[in-house]
Order: structure tokens, then C-alpha cells, then sequence
């Protein structure tokens, strides 16, 4: 026999005590709604460790450690003297072909003004235009090499790509450094991300709160939800969640986002167990009634059925005694 038929069953008992002696509650004042908490810490939105395009020798480095800069100012210098070295030769070189350019340019007009006379032959004609082709790309060439070094010559100077702190110095003035080695680490100053690993079964009440709040250091900061990340970590089973503090703090506060969650439950101590089955009883008209939880577990609060109304009448005082024998039960 069914658990539910048992109560069912149970119906034609005799109470242990009398209606009059039962109080009642209204679900919606014995309903709860739980705080979730997940660890959390603010993050800054961009942190770069941060390294010379070429090699040289370290002339200056001026920022120090927890400096604030803005973006574009000078981080670091190089001895720039073998770059500029190697800028004004490649300047030189394009000069020169520049100049042979147009002496072959010159010498093809005369050559061409010749062939219209019949004093040149074609194949000597066809001659000057390859040369003058040739140092064409010559030229080509060379602005490409002087480019190359004018752009090599700007790498010299590192600037802040945005606006930030600097975290960390990983070099000093006079080291040698190769190119991409880092030097700097700067942490963006901009509005810090909040990130939380919350676990994959606390996401949808996540998602319903409609407030979230970061306590960290005895601060109170009210958070805005950003975005959850599709990905599940698979030793964790939590989902990167970021927020976005709705006031200013400070970067690299760690402590824990709270929120409540949308769903009403009942506290497990109106919560009983008859006959394998779990559930509370409620007064329907004059007589109480035991109504089934399927969903409740021992000692800890239990999700309203949605079809449950906020004014259902839950037995308060005298409920325990009632429980000796269950006296009926509805779906």
C-alpha cells in the first residue's frame, strides 16, 4: 500500500485533539525566502604585464610601484642611439635610390625622344624602361625599410595603453632587456569587475534576485549583474558570474555577494513526516489537513508548490500533537 493511500486511509481516525485548540499562520507569514552567499573578489577590468617590441638597454624608467598613470604617458625608454642610427641609414638609402629614380626617368625620356627618331632601336628602349622599373621597386623598397626603422625607433618608448596603477616593476634602469620580456605590470583604474564562482544549482535564483550586494572589508556595495558565463567548471560545477559595482571601491577587495532568493520556502520546522511522507498541516474549513512535500528534506526549508495560495491556513500551535494521527490528506 502507497504512502498516500495509507493517509488517505488515516482520514477515518479520531483526532488527539480538538480544532479548537489548533492556531493558524498564513503562508505568507511563515514563508522565507534563503540568502545565498558565493565568495567573490574585484578584479580590475584589464591587467597587463607589459614589455618592450625590441631589445635594448633600459635609459628610463620613471613610474614606481602603486603609481597612478594615464593612458599614453611614457612607462619606459630605451638607449634609442643604434635605432636612430639605423633610421638615418635607411633615410639615406631611400634618398639615394630616390635620386637614381629620377636620373633613369630622365635617361628613358631621352631614350624615347631617340626611338621616335629611329636612332634607338626597340630592344635598347625596352633596356631603360626595365632599369627604370627596377628602381622603381628599389625605392619601393627602401621606404619600406626606412618605415620599418622609424617604427622600430618609436618601440624604444613604452606607453600605458590605458589608464591604471602600476602593480608591479619587473626591471630597472640599466638592465638589458629582450624584446616581449616584461618590464611593467599595470592593473587598469577603471571601474573593477566583480567575479563569483557561484554553483550551476544556485544560478536560477541568481538570475531572479532582484538585488545583489558584494560585502567585503566592511563595505556594503550594491552590485548590478553583468553577464553568467555559458561554461561550466567541471570540478566545481559553478559558472563565472561578473558583476559591476554601482559605486566606486576599491580594487582587490575580496569577500562575499548575497542575494535573495525568489522562491518562497517554509521552515523546516513546520515540516513533519507521517507515514514516510513529509509534509505540513493546513486547516481546510474546520478540520486539519496533512498535505504532502514531496520535494522536503529533514531539517531543511522546503519549496512552496506554486499552486499553494499566501493566505493558506497553516496549523501553528498544536500541530506536533496532530501529527500522532494524521487525519487526512489532499493532493
Amino acid at each position: 500500500m502507497t504512502a498516500f493511500r495509507r493517509l488517505a486511509l488515516c482520514a477515518l481516525l479520531p483526532l488527539t485533539v480538538q480544532a479548537a485548540d489548533l492556531t493558524t499562520r498564513p503562508l505568507s507569514e511563515l514563508a522565507v525566502y534563503p540568502t545565498y552567499r558565493v565568495n567573490a573578489s574585484a578584479n580590475a577590468v584589464d591587467e597587463a604585464q607589459l614589455g618592450m617590441a625590441v631589445a635594448g638597454r633600459i635609459d628610463a624608467l620613471p613610474v614606481r610601484i602603486g603609481e597612478t598613470v594615464k593612458r599614453g604617458s611614457r612607462l619606459v625608454a630605451l638607449d634609442d642611439r643604434e635605432y636612430r642610427i639605423a633610421r638615418d641609414r635607411a633615410r639615406a638609402q631611400a634618398d639615394l635610390v630616390a635620386s637614381q629614380l629620377k636620373l633613369a626617368e630622365s635617361q628613358l625620356a631621352q631614350n624615347r625622344a631617340l626611338a621616335d627618331r629611329n636612332f634607338l632601336s626597340p630592344d635598347a628602349l625596352r633596356v631603360k624602361e626595365t632599369e627604370l622599373a627596377v628602381r622603381q621597386n628599389e625605392l619601393a623598397a627602401a621606404r619600406q625599410a626606412l618605415a620599418a626603422a622609424e617604427l622600430a625607433l618609436t618601440r624604444t618608448v613604452l606607453s600605458a595603453p590605458f589608464d591604471g596603477v602600476v602593480k608591479a616593476r619587473l626591471a630597472s634602469v640599466g638592465d638589458y632587456v629582450a624584446a616581449g620580456a616584461p618590464v611593467l605590470v599595470l592593473a587598469a583604474s577603471a571601474t573593477p569587475e566583480i567575479r563569483a564562482s557561484v554553483p550551476v544549482s544556485q544560478i536560477a535564483s541568481l538570475r531572479a534576485a532582484k538585488a545583489w550586494v558584494l560585502d567585503a572589508a566592511g563595505l556594503e556595495v550594491p552590485l548590478a549583474l553583468k553577464r553568467v558565463s555559458p561554461l561550466v567548471d567541471r570540478a566545481a560545477q559553478a559558472q563565472d558570474v561578473i558583476f559591476a559595482p554601482t559605486r566606486p571601491m576599491p580594487i582587490g577587495l575580496a569577500g562575499e555577494v548575497r542575494w535573495q532568493g525568489g522562491q518562497p520556502m517554509l521552515p523546516p520546522a513546520y515540516v513533519q513526516k507521517r507515514d514516510g511522507v513529509f509534509g505540513v498541516y493546513v486547516m481546510d474549513g474546520e478540520a486539519p489537513r496533512f498535505r504532502p512535500l514531496p520535494e522536503a528534506q529533514q531539517g531543511r526549508p522546503v519549496p512552496v508548490p506554486a499552486d499553494w495560495p499566501a493566505s493558506l491556513a497553516v496549523i501553528d500551535e498544536g500541530r506536533f500533537q496532530i501529527g500522532l494521527k494524521p487525519v487526512g490528506a489532499v493532493q
